[in-house]
């Protein structure tokens, strides 16, 4: 496309692009609240802006270009535009007859200078500024017309905890249940729907019958390292405690699934299965009358309190056998549901080799029961049981899991 003459092309384009900005630079504010398109939004209408101002700049540049280039005779059409009448307006200049009466003494390599006063469109911005200031102030400081950060903050939880009750409310009335009004019911339909549930993925961090073993506590005592209670043991399967080892159980479980496997653990107190763990945590007794988290701050004396010291075997074996056999078994074998075979040729999460294996070791696999042993392994140790699973490949476990993942040699 041929362009005759650009300022005019540029003029005619920029009541578009002003319409354009003002549009988007709405839609951002009033998306405010909406997240992340909110904040998109607003982002978008700021680059809008500043496109059309900088866009505004090349008009007039291109206008003062023009005009140097092509004398217009006086009451031309152009000159008499409703354009040139407004560009008149905010720029204000001087006409050129007068110029040598603003002439300065300056001289720099022929360059003379003007001593024009500041053009109405910048005086204008800044008498915007005051305004808003003023406006600011008194909107949000002093009336409370706009809420400052902490209160749209307060806003903002306040919606979200209307709308989650709401959410609980309506799951309710669908045939669920409130979890924010969650009891403790020794219900028989939900214990055994929640001993099932506990079968296919917890017996290998807390054994089958809850006592718990290397990685999981024991759930059958009274010391809870999260706190006991139907809420609390909810809260700690639906959200997990990463660092632990133990997984956010909301994107594989429901909400009625938690409750019945949480009930079903509720249901395990004082049942001492034999080889049960050392009690570990804080002693927990919730009243039966209010229902009050009763927790005791007291822990248990000696080495109960402590977390089972690791059994010295030999190097990486050693490390692999209080680490890692609860998810794939002491001749590596893997777990159903729980972690691969490591003896044969199929790597998931890694190519299988050294670095690759050491990788999977230090981050972890998010989503899984695999977490970043970095931060509780040094980097010998993760060296030591990085060599150690190396040299299970080609071995012969007992009940070896199905390959998983990609052949790797």
């Amino acid at each position: 496309m041929k362009i005759h003459n650009p300022f005019k092309f540029a003029r005619k384009n920029a009541y578009w692009a002003i319409t354009l900005v003002f549009i988007l630079t709405a839609l951002g504010s009033n998306a405010q609240t909406d997240g992340n398109t909110g904040i998109m939004m607003s982002v978008v209408g700021l680059v809008a802006v500043i496109a059309v101002l900088v866009l505004l700049v090349a008009i007039y540049a291109l206008q003062v270009i023009n005009k140097l280039e092509k004398k217009q005779p006086a009451g031309s059409k152009d000159e008499d535009s409703l354009w040139s009448r407004f560009l008149e307006i905010v720029n204000n200049r001087a006409p050129e007859e007068k110029e040598a009466d603003i002439l300065l003494d300056h001289n720099y390599d022929g360059i003379r200078e003007l001593d024009n006063h500041l053009p109405p469109w910048w005086k204008w911005l800044f008498y915007i500024t005051i305004i808003w200031g003023v406006v600011y102030l008194i909107g949000h400081h002093f009336t409370g017309w706009f809420p400052l950060q902490e209160e749209e903050y307060a806003i903002a939880m306040a919606e979200a905890n209307a709308a989650k009750q709401a959410n609980q409310t309506a799951n309710a009335e669908a045939g669920g249940f409130d979890e924010s009004k969650l009891e403790y019911t020794a219900d028989a339909a939900m214990i055994e729907a929640g001993k099932k549930t506990f079968a296919r993925n917890c017996v290998a961090c807390h054994g089958a019958a809850g006592g718990g073993n290397t990685i999981g506590p024991n759930l059958t005592d009274n010391y809870w390292l999260h706190g006991g209670g139907i809420k609390n043991v909810f809260g700690v399967i639906v959200n997990g405690v990463p660092d632990k080892g133990m997984i956010s159980w909301k994107s594989q479980l429901s909400p009625t699934d938690i409750r019945d496997v949480a009930t079903y653990i509720l249901s395990l107190a004082g049942s001492n299965p034999a080889g049960a763990k050392e009690p570990q945590g804080k002693l927990y007794e919730e009243s039966e009358a209010t229902g009050e988290d009763n927790s005791q701050t007291t822990e248990p004396e000696g080495e109960a309190a402590l977390e089972e010291p690791i059994v010295d075997v030999g190097g990486g074996k050693g490390i692999y056998a209080n680490n890692c056999v609860a998810c794939h078994l002491a001749d590596g074998g893997g777990v159903v549901g729980l972690g691969p075979n490591l003896t044969d040729k199929y790597w998931k999460n890694s190519n299988g080799s050294k670095e690759g294996i050491k990788k999977t070791i230090v981050e972890g696999v998010t989503g899984t029961a695999m977490i970043a042993w970095s931060a509780l392994l040094t980097k010998e140790e993760i060296e030591d049981v990085t060599n150690y699973l190396l040299s299970l490949k080609g071995t012969t476990p007992a009940n070896p899991k199905e390959p998983e993942g990609d052949l790797y040699e």
